[in-house]
């Protein structure tokens, strides 16, 4: 029969296949039914002393109908409770009809309000169903007293019951929201945890204690109270279990997946987890998600924006904390690099080949530098400025930035060898060691950690000296001789002699690399 109606309507019993938790929540009125008839009856025998219970214990229920079942009794609040939840549920079966929007609507509203709601529709049944016989005096303060413990109970009942089926929903919020919607914060009420706990462990275990207790007090005989006594342990005790489960299921699981997730986010997998709900962890989850917005913002400004500022700079700042953003002396060993006899080159290349054969000719010479322990400052138009400094990460600064203008040697010869210049490409490296200066330099609304001092000129002049010297490596006398130990005879140097340099009174030593 199931196969015939797939295949007469398969969307219509698709939608209903997504709605079915939703109708389980309408089935909750005959749990409250039960455990309505168990606590009140046993309550009435513990009140009254067993005097007159078996007259009195279903005149609250029973008022208008006078029908009295072993176990459960029906009656006003039952049956006032099955058309409310009807009512309430109404929109449900005609989505599944029709599935109109504004139906979905109120399915969302009411699913999102479905403990408010099923507390007044528990409060209302229960006021009827006292008022009733109350006005015609027919209640004593047992009556009362004994409909109060089953209200107490049935309320713990409505969470517990809820809550199993809410934590079952996926499906049914799968369908009432847009995926984007599945990652943000809902309004609605809800419970919390709390309280949650403390109903059940109130109406399963306090109250079934306080009522045998009463009973052993005023001295019930055993054969009055036991039948009812045995229904109500048995209902708590599934209850209470059945609820601790759905909590378990609404609490630990989404916690245990959503340490899962934090864990592919520290990895770099930046996933966001789905609520489907509006209790507390749905505010974790919600704070989770806004996280991952927020570091996948910042990765995404940290890759743009790392092309165009010094993003490796930033990093070793965020790292080590021991650079003054303020501006503090160090020492350091810089690098200048220039592509020989640019202007010609480019001056064959339209706008868009030369910026391709930029690109491409960083991609070649730059993995040396960071590969060294080198950081990049600045890329100005074909030149490439470096420091190796023992605060970003360089202790062996001298020496790393001369196997770094090695290793860019081998890898400019292996661009050229590509065949993706569009000649034979030579550069000028410069390198000096000495004292400079590292802060940040510009104004409020835009600031650049750069370095200066005589270090950084020299450096610069070195790389312009290459030419005239017809070398591609220069290291100054000073460099060479703080990396002279470490580098052994992994690199070989000749002297180039002492060399004036622009806008330098004494002439300098300086060497090749060979």
């Amino acid at each position: 029969m199931k196969n015939i109606i797939l295949f007469g309507d398969p969307e219509k019993a698709a939608r209903k296949e997504k709605m079915t938790e939703f109708f389980n929540l309408l089935t909750i009125p005959l749990f409250l039914a039960f455990v309505n008839s168990a606590f009140f009856r046993i309550a009435m025998v513990a009140f009254t002393g067993g005097q007159g219970g078996s007259d009195t214990n279903a005149t609250l229920t029973n008022i208008s109908l006078g029908a009295r079942h072993t176990g459960v009794n029906i009656g006003t609040g039952f049956i006032l409770m099955i058309v409310m939840v009807y009512i309430w549920g109404r929109p449900a079966y005609l989505y599944v009809r029709n599935p109109d929007e504004k139906l979905k609507a109120k399915i969302r509203v009411r699913l999102g309000n479905v403990y408010r709601d099923a507390f007044l529709m528990l409060v209302i049944a229960q006021g009827i169903a006292l008022a009733v016989p109350g006005f015609t005096g027919r209640l004593s303060w047992q009556h009362y007293a004994a409909a109060g413990i089953a209200f107490l109970a049935q309320a713990a009942l409505v969470i517990a019951q809820i809550d199993a089926h809410l934590s079952k929903q996926k499906k049914l919020i799968e369908a009432l929201y847009a995926p984007e919607e599945l990652f943000s914060l809902r309004s609605g009420f809800s419970i919390p945890l709390y309280v949650k706990v403390s109903s059940l462990i109130i109406g399963f275990a306090v109250i079934p204690f306080i009522l045998i207790y009463i009973l052993f007090l005023n001295r019930v005989p055993w054969d009055v109270f036991a039948a009812d006594l045995g229904m109500m342990l048995f209902l708590s005790g599934v209850l209470l279990l059945g609820g601790l489960s759905s909590i378990y299921n609404g609490v630990q699981v989404p916690l245990d997946g959503l340490i899962a997730k934090m864990k592919r986010v520290a990895g770099g997998d930046f996933v966001k987890t789905r609520i489907y709900f509006s209790d507390e962890v749905a505010y974790l989850k919600a704070g989770f998600n806004e996280m991952v917005d927020g570091l996948k913002e910042r990765e995404e400004l940290q890759d743009t924006f790392g092309k165009y500022l010094s993003i490796e700079i930033a990093r070793e700042l965020i790292k080590n904390k021991k650079v003054n953003l303020g501006g503090e002396d160090m020492v350091a060993a810089v690098m200048f690099c220039d592509i020989r006899n640019f202007t010609p080159l480019s001056e064959k290349l339209s706008a868009s080949e030369l910026v391709d054969f930029l690109n491409n000719y960083f991609h070649y010479i730059t993995p040396p530098i960071t590969a060294n322990k080198g950081v990049i400052n600045k890329f100005m138009g074909d030149a490439v400025m470096a420091i190796y400094t023992p605060l970003l990460g360089s202790e062996d600064y001298a020496a790393d930035a001369v196997r770094a203008a090695v290793g860019m040697r081998k890898a400019l010869a292996e661009l050229n060898a590509s065949g993706k210049a569009p000649g034979v490409v030579d550069f000028g490296i410069g390198i000096h060691a000495g004292k400079l200066v590292g802060g940040n330099v510009g104004t409020a609304f835009r600031l650049e950690y750069t370095f200066i001092g005589d270090t950084v000129n020299i450096a610069s002049r070195l790389e312009s000296k290459t030419k005239e010297l017809n070398t591609d490596i220069i290291v100054s006398g000073a460099a060479l001789e703080m990396a002279r130990g470490s580098l052994g005879n992994s690199v070989s140097f000749a002297p180039l002699g002492k060399v004036a340099l622009k806008g330098k009174t004494e002439t300098m030593e300086l060497y090749k690399v060979v």
